[in-house]
């Protein structure tokens, strides 16, 4: 369940990690791959999972399951969020 949560927030952190982590990393990484400005949030979430999965090792906790739903989950949360508010609203009026 911690492993869970760790991928949640590291999911849901993914946007913040766009311009200081992913932006530097595509720099480095200009000279042999070329990356489109679209990109830079896949590698952000990458970068993100990455960190999760370290905790993960570090902590003793999670299954690869747990940490790929929980990221997908703390990605689109926010999306998944508005959705449930939108037909909640639709059901009562």
């Amino acid at each position: 369940m911690f492993g869970f949560l760790i991928a949640l927030i590291a999911g849901g952190v993914t946007p913040m990690l766009e311009g200081p982590v992913a932006r530097p990393i595509a720099g480095m990484l200009s000279d042999t791959i070329e990356l489109a400005e679209g990109e830079l949030r896949t590698l952000a979430f990458m970068v993100a999972m990455i960190i999760a999965g370290v905790l993960c090792s570090v902590f003793s906790t999670g299954t690869p399951l747990s940490l790929a739903i929980g990221g997908m989950l703390g990605y689109f949360g926010m999306r998944l969020l508005r959705w449930g508010q939108r037909a909640l609203e639709n059901r009562k009026g």
